[in-house]
């Protein structure tokens, strides 16, 4: 057997599905709303210096029970920035495409840069989620102090661009 088939194997094994969704919870929804919360200081450090993508990398290996690292070496988060303007910024992160629900195509932490410690700035923790029922679709979800609100559903194609404008938009309606 070939190692395409005995991944293809693998990807359809039940257990390792169910652990790879949980990977992608747990990351998403859980250690990441933490992370913006409770480290947001040393997040944006990392991005600054640019060594934020392998410490994502290291969190994202950490929430799973899988033990083929080759896996989560191809399949993972990416992590980027933007400086959107002189007192806004924006960290996002694409993540691996989402099988099921709850799972997130993309992160978006959005911050207003101020003369305050940045532990003092004000942030928001947005997702891109996948939605199941008798058919796919897409909720715009935020976290506020690890509570989970869900915004309804996301109204355009599941882009990144889409999801970026729309939270950035979300942001400047609550903030300016």
């Amino acid at each position: 057997m070939d190692i395409s088939e005995y991944f293809k194997g693998l990807i359809s094994n039940q257990q390792f599905s169910e652990n790879l969704n949980q990977q992608h919870y747990n990351f998403a929804h859980q250690l990441m709303p933490y992370v913006v919360e409770n480290n947001f200081p040393d997040l944006l450090n990392r991005v600054i210096n640019e060594s934020a993508q392998n410490w994502l990398l290291q969190i994202w290996n950490k929430c799973s029970d899988i033990e083929i690292p080759s896996y989560t070496a191809l399949v993972h988060p990416i992590c980027s920035s933007i400086n959107r303007s002189e007192d806004i910024g924006l960290i996002y992160i694409t993540m691996p495409a989402p099988r099921v629900s709850p799972e997130v195509a993309y992160i978006a932490i959005v911050f207003k840069i101020d003369n305050d410690s940045p532990s003092d700035w004000l942030r928001s923790y947005f997702t891109l989620e996948l939605g199941l029922t008798t058919s796919a679709y897409w909720t715009l979800g935020e976290w506020n102090k690890s509570n989970h609100i869900n915004l309804g559903e996301f109204m355009y194609e599941p882009t990144l661009n889409n999801f970026l404008v729309t939270v950035m938009t979300e942001f400047k309606r609550r903030w300016s």
